[in-house]
């Protein structure tokens, strides 16, 4: 007599079946219901970062009101000589040192979000993220040359990859996920939403999708609306020009060179820097990166802080050509220091500085060269921001939206683009890289498939592609329960084996067996025995990607995958069955 379960195994086993049953929905994200639940769980990881920026804001003003009021001063610009050396050295050492004796290494910012992206199926450890906002928090309190964009991205990308493998999402779904995060960190920092969006899907994800395109605006949305009514936590740009005139056009796209010059030069240094740095402790290179800092900005304290209040200087031409050079150099060479020493933080705010400094230079240089036609500082400012991060980051229309977003003038897009692209082609001939991040992964002997038949194996989860009808069977079965089992309409019999792998059977050959008349008075078969094509499967999760799935089967030279998770009890639940031929079929016409 069988054992009725009771009523809390049905509730659970009800209650799993409804999970399994969304989980299928969403990774499928091409189909409506599956972005509908991936979008809310968007909106909710943007909502969720949003606060974590504000906790960033709050932690970073509470450390440096008590350092400022101590030793003078309102920002480090006005700050004393001897505070300027003592405080991002001091800082620095102390950061080296934490890092070192604490978490052992630096991983963080952008490129830890891409390469978890690719070899960790968007997993993001919270011990990670957590040690990057604490380190950031201390880097930026002591002015160090980076930006709080980096801790941002990766603490948004750590929410969503958490949520994500909260509720077991498949990894395709989570990879989502962590775009969402990256775009809603970045968004709710310079409440640039729309930036963020394109920043994700261009840098972060490299890839352009219309599936991935509707949660991750929703995150940006979310995360932006979280800080919208704080200003002092995304400081606007303050620009006013006039326009510019049709005979400046040439100039610009110089300019535009020039700068593209100087973001390939960044990329460079920063490559030749990081093998070299990398033979030195940690501790060590994080310390020499703020001497070099600290050095710097005797003569041009506008290296330190985040460095807004410079930007706006340099769009309202505060500065003189010799200075606004003299500071957009000196933030590159600080920068790229930072950089390669791995100190927490970001790139992206340190490359605003740059850009508009340089291009508050060339843009008094204009004046000179083009009198009554290039004098607007704050048109050439601007353009200096987008074409900088367009160099550096190999990311144009991100570059070109930031303008954008950042000024609030459409009249910007000309001139922009040409800018832009300008300073893209120019970077991209002399650094031969696509961007600081993926030159920073090929350092760490890295690289990122980026084709289109990864991405889409990537997008696409093993629930959408596997094959569910399928019978589990023992090696030895009986005859009865074998005809039993051969009129359901099942494409597979999966027979489990002890080493954890599985064989898998076509139904027909077992029937062929059956029907010859030597076996007619057989009453027990050996499955493993008979004559008939058995194809060798392997284990793979059910949160996998088809991506994972390709690549294991690769390297087992395996013929096909079952599809399966450990649930309660150590109980092994399979789902489905995985050929190399459905994974071929899925991308080849």
């Amino acid at each position: 007599m069988a054992v009725k379960p009771s009523r809390g195994r049905r509730l659970r086993e009800a209650w799993q079946g409804r999970l399994d049953s969304l989980r299928a929905q969403v990774a499928d994200i091409e189909n409506t219901p599956g972005l509908s639940l991936l979008c809310l769980l968007g909106a909710a990881t943007g909502g969720l970062c949003g606060l974590v920026i504000l906790a960033l804001h709050t932690a970073i003003h509470t450390l440096q009101g008590p350092l400022f009021e101590t030793f003078g001063g309102r920002t480090f610009v006005d700050s004393s000589v001897a505070f300027r050396v003592a405080v991002p050295i001091l800082g620095a050492v102390l950061l080296g040192v934490i890092v070192e004796r604490l978490f052992k290494s630096a991983e963080h910012g952008i490129v830890h979000i891409i390469e978890r992206l690719v070899y960790y199926q968007g997993y993001l450890p919270l011990k990670a993220a957590a040690a990057e906002f604490t380190m950031s928090v201390l880097a930026l309190t002591t002015g160090q040359s980076v930006g709080r964009e980096g801790v941002a991205a990766h603490t948004g990308a750590a929410t969503g990859s958490w949520l994500g493998r909260r509720l077991d999402l498949p990894n395709n779904s989570v990879r989502t996920l962590v775009g969402c995060g990256a775009a809603a960190g970045i968004a709710a920092s310079f409440n640039t939403p729309l930036a963020a969006v394109i920043f994700a899907m261009e840098v972060v994800m490299m890839e352009y999708t219309i599936a991935g395109f509707a949660p991750i605006i929703l995150a940006a949305v979310t995360g932006s609306l979280v800080t919208f009514t704080l200003t002092d936590v995304h400081p606007r740009l303050m620009a006013d020009y006039s326009g510019f005139a049709t005979v400046e056009l040439p100039y610009l796209a110089f300019v535009g060179a020039i700068l593209g010059v100087a973001g390939a030069g960044f990329t460079r240094l920063c490559g030749a820097l990081v093998p070299w740095m990398g033979r030195i402790r940690i501790s060590l290179r994080i310390a020499l990166a703020g001497v070099v800092t600290a050095l710097l900005a005797i003569v041009y304290p506008q290296v330190m802080g985040l460095g807004f209040d410079t930007v706006n200087a340099s769009l309202a031409g505060d500065f003189t050509i010799t200075m606004a050079l003299g500071i957009g150099l000196a933030k590159l060479l600080a920068t790229s220091f930072a950089t390669a020493a791995a100190m927490p933080g970001g790139v992206i705010l340190p490359t605003f500085v740059i850009g508009s400094a340089l291009g508050s230079a060339l843009g008094a240089l204009g004046a000179m060269l083009l009198p009554g036609h290039a004098n607007d500082a704050g048109l050439y400012a601007l353009l200096g921001i987008g074409a900088m991060m367009g160099a550096v980051l190999q990311a144009p229309l991100s570059a070109l939206v930031v303008i954008l977003e950042l000024s609030g003038q459409t009249g910007l897009v000309l001139p922009g683009m040409l800018v832009v692209i300008a300073a893209l082609v120019v970077s991209r001939r002399i650094a031969v890289s696509d961007s600081l991040f993926r030159l920073l992964l090929r350092r760490r002997g890295l690289d990122y498939r980026n084709d289109p038949i990864s991405q889409y194996l990537r997008r696409a989860s093993v629930i959408s592609a596997m094959n569910r009808r399928f019978r589990i069977v023992e090696r030895r079965i009986t005859r009865g329960a074998l005809d039993e089992i051969l009129e359901n309409n099942i494409d597979w019999l999966l027979i489990r084996r002890r080493d954890g792998r599985a064989s898998l059977m076509r139904p027909g050959d077992v029937a062929r067996f059956l029907s010859n008349a030597e076996n007619a008075d057989l009453t027990e078969v050996d499955l493993m025995e008979i004559p008939g094509q058995r194809a060798d499967a392997y284990p793979i999760h059910v949160r996998a990607s088809l991506q994972e799935a390709f690549d294991q089967i690769e390297r087992n030279e395996a013929d096909a995958l079952i599809v399966e998770r450990t649930g309660g009890s150590n109980r092994t639940i399979t789902y489905g069955v995985l050929t190399r031929e459905t994974i071929d079929g899925s991308y080849r016409p």
